[in-house]
């Protein structure tokens, strides 16, 4: 078992990030060239302090609306909250465990997407107790650390913060603990961790680690590379990235569209929409009475606004905003808003 404790959520999402993506092999379950992992991990935070921004990880408004409409009832949410605030509150006995929904497999074919989820749902439910202290517990089979992670814990966060606006206390009053089978850092689909860091002497180091040509990087440097399978394999992942830009690759020219979602993000993110946009470029039907023709243009992404987690919220489901949960009775009904345009989500 691997635990992990910090002062507050953000360090605690902090520390996993920076443990499993500078790790040794020898102190990883597993590693491959798409990911590593740590498995059975408990970790702990004192507070729920969190402060987190979708943007960060390269997600948007619109990814955590299919977030919590993909693992919450809303019918489920209201009863839990309803029955913790009203039977278990700041000093009551019990554990009020929600489930969360199955989620169903995806994906398997459409513009070369491989099924995803085939093993069940990342979030397996969320639980609240008050005694000894005031606690919020999510339960993960698994969850991609420098990704999806961040959005994980933002559902838990949020359960608390509805919680604790209905009990009338503070969400950083209450302790956070996290049960995950398997960690995991994807080696290209969490780039974002490393490339778009918050910390600007972090973020500056980790992109030279990856984008740099090895000759201007030092010994040292090539052997903390070297020690760390998610910076060589993440490195392996942007080298072919810039590769295939300099020899005048388009956007087009990718069959694995995760891979284009990921890199479509990485030139407007890192290398600046201008970049972005000389890297536009045509698919081409592959066979057929069409083949060699223009099948699809692929544009350049736009800069991704900033969204701090402090301006979501439960509406997706239909349930009031945060400001107006406060003196709220439920009745159980709840209805979805119409759907987004969801342009490149996916688990």
């Amino acid at each position: 078992m691997r635990a992990f404790k910090a002062p507050t959520m953000t360090e605690l999402h902090t520390g996993l990030c920076e443990t499993i993506a500078n790790s040794p092999k020898e102190k990883l379950d597993v590693v491959t060239s798409v990911d590593v992992q740590v498995h059975n991990v408990v970790a702990e935070a004192a507070s729920m302090e969190w402060d987190f921004d979708l943007k960060d990880m390269w997600l948007t408004r619109a990814r955590w609306a299919m977030m919590v409409r993909q693992y919450l009832e809303p019918e489920d949410l209201i009863a839990w909250l309803n029955k913790t605030a009203n039977m278990v509150g700041w000093q009551g006995r019990g554990i009020s465990m929600m489930r969360t929904k199955v989620v169903k497999p995806r994906g398997g074919g459409t513009h070369g997407n491989k099924e995803t989820r085939r093993w069940g749902s990342c979030m397996l439910g969320i639980s609240y107790k008050a005694l000894p202290a005031p606690q919020i517990s999510l339960y993960s089979r698994t969850s991609y650390l420098g990704y999806l992670a961040g959005m994980d814990i933002t559902v838990a966060w949020m359960c608390g913060r509805y919680l604790a606006e209905m009990l009338g206390k503070d969400i950083e009053d209450f302790k956070f603990v996290w049960f995950n089978e398997a960690m995991q850092y994807h080696n290209f689909k969490s780039l974002a961790y490393f490339l778009n860091h918050r910390d600007e002497e972090k973020r500056v180091m980790y992109r030279h680690l990856l984008c740099s040509h090895e000759d201007l990087m030092s010994p040292e440097e090539k052997q903390r590379v070297l020690d760390a399978p998610a910076l060589f394999y993440s490195r392996k992942w942007i080298q072919k990235a810039l590769a295939e830009d300099a020899r005048g690759d388009t956007l087009g020219d990718i069959s694995y569209n995760t891979y284009r979602r990921i890199k479509r993000r990485f030139h407007t993110e890192v290398m600046g929409y201008e970049y972005a946009q000389e890297r536009e470029g045509w698919s081409k039907y592959k066979k057929g009475p069409k083949e060699g023709d223009q099948r699809e243009f692929f544009k350049a992404y736009q800069p991704l606004p900033h969204v701090p987690i402090g301006e979501l919220d439960f509406t997706p489901l239909g349930l009031p905003s945060i400001a107006r949960v406060g003196g709220l009775e439920y009745d159980g009904e709840a209805s979805a808003p119409a759907e987004e345009e969801l342009d490149d989500v996916e688990e």
